[in-house]
């Protein structure tokens, strides 16, 4: 909290004018003085010193200290600050008022970030969520945005897949377009696509930018929303250096099996398929793939911190470590991390600074085993005595390419900016940011040749015949220039903040890939792409071919933006916000290369009408409106221009000679522009019983036009059958409410808080394609088998899953015969619904099968403390979507059963739900059979801690030790009979099929905070 408190002081003075306001007149008096802070002695900048009844009045500089002259009459001085109690001080003959402020807790905890700036709650005009850094080291993960999953209405948090450094897939406010759909982060004022890299004990607040009011200050960067991070800071004037070491130990588990048949049981139901296949079903072996390949795992996360400032500087500095070994083998992540944040005051007018953090990481990627496990027979042996591994028919064996796996990361991220805060003169600053974004990825994939064997011995079908090496390289490097000029100004009743600059940024990325087979040997020395390495299938060194498949790629693209802002405050009653941004963006063409994001937001704080004061219940009320337009640019690059293949050689002429040519290779589209949403909201915020109970209420719409997306084309255009051409060309809704409740009260010495959000999302495709010869149908997912099961189009969400709807099981001869069915259907197989009425079962009977995005999620928590003890519960669910077993369906082979095909159809009467025991057919067409409800309720997190009282620590000259205990991903309800409901894919058109993901896991940890 104290940090809060100075980073807001810093960043007011440099937004806030000095020197006075008050005009000399004859027989003026001067009174001086020094303003500071209870909390450490030292002087506040930016305070701000009115003549009550006046508009004259002045601010405190660097060191506090402020000079203003008086006119007769004035008799009273109104000191006031963020974060602090506002004080009034009868003048009097004095000449010199020094004043100690008191910090104002309540207040300190409204202050917000948002774009280039901060502002008091009071005058945010925008959806606008704040979250402490505290809260976001309450689960062991490497990204810090796992730790939102519950914690802010609007915000859907997926963690899709529990592979060590798997980063989560965000989402405000529904998914607006087919592309991108992630929000930026901005860290430091640096503008990022992803925060992997950042460590969550380094951050002081996080703040989640929802409506166009908020983010239309980053143009076309906000139309997915924005996520603005503070980083910790040192303390201005605390001539100390604090430190702080935080440990934790922790354990992962996998939460829960899928329930699959077991040996018996299998042969039982292949036997029922195909009789005799099994001749005792009670000596077949009963192998449980997932205990084989599911382990418990360790992590560790380690920081040390220090923390200080001086009269002139202020500095932090944190070291991290973060180690998870995966709960399947060849899975890991591990990082470091370097965080280095200064600030110098050169002068009174000029301040300097950096923030820097240096990760370098290392992961390994487990092969997809999961899927194979889930196929996996229970009746096959995964190594004999001899140590060799068995085969699983049509499957290989899961533990065999585990083990042969070798798939290694390892990469460098760099991202930080220096800054300069100028005063340039009466109520106008300047700043000027560089930042840099540099990440180097280098990945290397070595499988040896590798044996599986039948039970007598011999070699099977399914093995590795060659050894196979890759490697690839990425470096990506992006410098973001920024310029901005902030002026501040109070007279009377009235406040005004404005802010105009500009922005320059350039991306560079390089991709380099390359593969070879046959490696001469399976050794880590040997994992190099030289000709010498590489051999034929005769054993001798092959010269040629023997590199292939290298693909040497780039990209380059550039911004620049103009950007307006003004807030503007009438007597604390009465707010509006205008902003404006024009971007300039290389990836369209000269015609469609700049665009312009504006946005309105108007506000009224109700509380502080007269007529409220006598409704002493009611501590805060507000109303605020917005409306905008943001962008969006996340398209592949250079999609506007045409390429041109040189591979065609037509034969034609007397002769029927070849004849040199081309065509068309990827067709361009020269009209290409800006996507556009446009949003807006309406919101409400209350308090109750003196802030006991507080609560914000939302509606917002966000409507986004001219998606960009890749649409077939017919042949006659030239390049193919089958290609596809970018196209502004769809259109998407998304509107919901927003809520957020709190309770905070303290009885007998308990102090406690309890909170519950939810948010409802209606997403819907208004228009896609339709232009002549363009399609109007967008198909997204496919399965292992290359048959779709999700679409947009018209109407229906995004990625709508789409298949056949099952009504029921045929009994018997008769009942098929009285229905249209498929040509080889037969008694005990499922009853397709004729959609289309027109007597046969065909593609045309297809149908929307539900939504793969939730139309309600929610969370609640409580925290409490006690006498030094401490407990927080976090929940976290979702309802209304849909998820799409995927890993059952595609089943040409006899793989092993869930358990529902137990209760079969053996007969008639025997089951009007689950089908007669196949290997495949019209059963397992994508259809509602394997449709799920994707609900769920989840006991997210719950830790316990104890904090040593001060009184013992002062003996030891500490002043922190908090030891305690906690568990994540505790528990889920959920109907789902996966391993987990919780699914998130960057690919919004394929999202929510199970096609057999890593585990989420639980995990149990303890750990221990020191700061001395």
């Amino acid at each position: 909290m104290k940090h809060t408190l100075r980073l807001a002081s810093v960043v007011l003075f440099i937004v806030m004018s000095m020197g006075s306001q008050a005009t000399a007149v004859a027989q003026a008096s001067v009174v001086k003085g020094k303003v500071t802070s209870q909390d450490d002695g030292e002087g506040l900048p930016g305070v701000s010193i009115q003549v009550e009844g006046t508009s004259r009045g002045t601010v405190t500089d660097f060191e506090g200290t402020y000079s203003l002259e008086l006119q007769s009459g004035d008799n009273k001085l109104i000191y006031s600050f963020i974060g602090y109690k506002t004080v009034t001080v009868d003048v009097g003959s004095r000449s010199v008022i020094d004043l100690v402020m008191e910090p104002d807790i309540e207040q300190l905890e409204e202050i917000v970030v948002v774009g280039y700036g901060v502002q008091r709650k009071s005058d945010v005009t925008g959806a606008v969520a704040s979250v402490r850094g505290a809260d976001l080291t309450k689960i062991p993960a490497a990204n810090p945005m796992q730790a939102l999953q519950g914690k802010v209405a609007g915000v859907q948090v997926s963690s899709g897949s529990g592979q060590p450094g798997a980063a989560p897939v965000v989402r405000i406010r529904g998914v607006g377009t087919f592309n991108d759909s992630s929000p930026i982060y901005v860290v430091d004022g640096v503008i990022l696509s992803d925060i992997s890299f950042l460590n969550s004990s380094d951050i002081q607040s996080m703040e989640v930018l929802k409506d166009a009011s908020a983010t239309a200050i980053y143009g076309s960067r906000g139309a997915n929303g924005v996520v603005i991070i503070t980083t910790k800071q040192g303390k201005i004037g605390d001539e100390k250096t604090t430190f702080s070491v935080n440990t934790e130990y922790s354990v992962q588990k996998l939460s829960k099996k899928i329930d699959l048949l077991n040996g018996k049981e299998f042969a039982t139901v292949v036997n029922d398929i195909s009789p005799g296949s099994y001749n005792n079903v009670d000596a077949v072996p009963n192998t449980d793939w997932q205990d084989l390949i599911f382990d418990v795992a360790p992590i560790q996360n380690h920081q040390v911190s220090a923390t200080g400032a001086t009269k002139k500087t202020q500095y932090y500095v944190g070291l991290g470590y973060f180690n998870q070994q995966g709960i399947i083998d060849k899975s890991k992540y591990e990082r470091l991390t370097l965080k280095l944040n200064n600030t110098y005051k050169f002068s009174d007018n000029v301040r300097l600074g950096n923030n820097i953090t240096v990760a370098p990481y290392s992961q390994q990627v487990a092969p997809g085993v999961v899927y194979q496990v889930y196929r996996a027979q229970p009746v096959a042996v995964p190594r004999y005595d001899d140590g060799s591994f068995g085969v699983v028919p049509n499957v290989g064996n899961p533990l065999a390419d585990l083990e042969n796996s070798n798939n290694f990361n390892k990469g460098l991220r760099t991202v930080g900016n220096v800054f300069t805060d100028i005063k340039l003169f009466k109520d106008f600053t300047f700043r000027s940011s560089f930042g840099v974004d540099m990440a180097y990825n280098k990945n290397k994939s070595f499988t040896p040749a590798y044996t599986v064997y039948n039970a007598d011995g011999t070699a099977s079908q399914q093995q590795n015949l060659y050894s196979d090496l890759s490697k690839e390289n990425r470096e990506n490097f992006t410098w973001l220039w920024e310029n901005t000029l902030t002026y501040n100004k109070e007279f009377g009743k009235h406040r005004v903040e404005g802010l105009a600059g500009f922005t320059s940024q350039k991306t560079t990325s390089e991709y380099l890939s390359i593969r070879g087979e046959n490696i001469l040997r399976d050794g880590q020395d040997f994992w190099y792409l030289r000709p010498s390495y590489i051999v034929d299938e005769s054993n001798n060194i092959n010269t040629l071919n023997s590199i292939a498949n290298g693909v040497d790629a780039g990209q380059y693209y550039s911004m620049a933006s103009v950007l307006f802002r003004v807030n503007y405050t009438y007597d604390e009653r009465f707010l509006f916000t205008g902003t404006f941004r024009r971007d300039g963006s290389s990836k369209f063409t000269d015609s469609n290369k700049y665009a312009s994001f504006p946005s309105l937001a108007l506000g009224w704080n109700v509380i502080n009408e007269s007529f409220m004061q006598n409704i002493t219940a009611l501590t805060n009320l507000k109303v605020r409106a917005s409306w905008g337009a943001i962008g969006n640019e996340k398209i592949r690059y250079n999609r506007q221009f045409s390429l041109v293949q040189n591979e065609l050689n037509p034969v034609f002429g007397v002769e029927e000679a070849l004849n040199p040519g081309a065509s068309y290779g990827v067709t361009g589209n020269p009209d290409l522009k800006w996507e556009t949403t446009y949003q807006t909201d309406l919101g409400l915020e209350f308090g109750l019983l003196n802030q006991r109970l507080t609560g914000e209420l939302d509606y917002y719409r966000r409507e986004t036009q001219d998606i960009l997306v890749d649409l077939l084309t017919p042949g006659h255009l030239g390049n193919g059958q089958g290609q596809r051409v970018t196209y502004n060309a769809g259109s998407v809704l998304n509107s919901g409410f927003e809520f957020n409740l709190g309770w905070s009260d303290e009885i007998q010495g308990v102090k406690y808080r309890i909170g519950a959000l939810g948010s409802t999302v209606h997403n819907e495709v208004l228009s896609v394609g339709g232009n002549s010869g363009v399609d109007s149908t967008l198909v997204g997912g496919y399965l292992g088998d290359g048959r779709p099961v999700t679409l947009s189009r018209e109407g229906l969400p995004i990625g709508a899953f789409y298949g056949y709807q099952i009504v029921g099981v045929f009994q018997n001869q008769a009942e098929l015969d009285a229905y249209p069915h498929d040509s080889q259907a037969r008694p005990g197989d499922l009853i397709i619904r004729d959609v289309n009425g027109d007597g046969k079962i065909s593609l045309a009977d297809r149908t929307y099968m539900g939504s793969p995005i939730p139309t309600f999620i929610y969370g609640f928590n409580l925290e409490a403390s006690y006498k030094g003890f401490d407990i927080n519960v976090d929940f976290q669910g979702q309802m209304g979507n849909k998820i799409f077993n995927g890993k059952e369906v595609v089943r040409p082979d006899p793989y092993n059963f869930e358990r529902h095909v137990i209760n079969r159809w053996t007969g008639e009467g025997t089951s009007t739900t689950e089908p007669r025991a196949s290997f495949g057919g019209i059963n397992f067409a994508p259809s509602t059979r394997f449709i799920q409800d994707g609900s769920f309720l989840r006991f997210r997190n719950m830790t316990i801690g104890y904090t040593i009282p001060d009184a013992a620590l002062e003996r030891i000259n500490m002043n922190q030790v908090r030891v305690y205990v906690r568990g994540t991903n505790l528990f889920t309800a959920t109907k789902f009979t996966g391993y987990s409901p919780e699914f998130g894919s960057e690919d919004v058109l394929s999202s929510n099929i199970d096609r057999g993901a890593y585990p989420v896991s639980a995990i149990y940890s303890a750990g221990l905070n020191i700061s001395f």
